[in-house]
This record gives C-alpha cells, sequence and structure tokens, in this order.
C-alpha cells in the first residue's frame, strides 16, 4: 500500500476538488465545479466526509453520479471533504 499526498491545487482542479454544500440535515459532497467524469476507465471510486473524528464515505461506481450525500445529527462548523479518483488520484477541501 502506498502512501497517497492529498491534491488540493493543480491543473485538473475544477473537476477533482471536492465542493460541499451544507443542507439542513445533510452534506452533498460532489466532485469538481465541472461535474468530473463517470466511466468505466476514469471515475471516482469513493467520497469521503471527515468531521472531528468521525469519517463517512461512500463507494462509487463508475456508471453513477460523482456526488455523495451525508445526513447528519448536527451542522458541523469544519468539514473535510477528499475524494479518489482512480487515474488522478486523492483530492481534498477543507471548509469552514
Amino acid at each position: 500500500m502506498d502512501l497517497l499526498e492529498e491534491k488540493t491545487n493543480e491543473e485538473g482542479q475544477e473537476k477533482h476538488v471536492p465542493v460541499i454544500k451544507k443542507l439542513e440535515n445533510k452534506m452533498v459532497v460532489s466532485v469538481g465545479s465541472v461535474p468530473h467524469l463517470m466511466e468505466e476507465n476514469h471515475y471516482i471510486e469513493w467520497i469521503e466526509l471527515k468531521i472531528g473524528d468521525q469519517i463517512y464515505r461512500k463507494f462509487l461506481k463508475a456508471e453513477g453520479s460523482p456526488k455523495a450525500e451525508f445526513v447528519l445529527k448536527a451542522n458541523p462548523e469544519k468539514v473535510e471533504a477528499r475524494v479518489y479518483c482512480n487515474i488522478h488520484g486523492l483530492w481534498k477541501l477543507n471548509s469552514n
């Protein structure tokens, strides 16, 4: 297993950096301000949301949508989202 470095600001970021939308009792994490491809050979494998010491992860399929919804009991102030692209690696966004 290799340790991956999280990317946050690089060419292609418009398609890889997570975007977090806070709603009443859930957070929606999508991948990229321009939606990421979800093809058999190039797709987002998973989306992860970290709140304090809690981690929520949703695994995606190539034919699906590059987004995940996480239902929460509280509306946290600090959130971290990470996504993994099977070609371009690990991407991260910190939100306050």
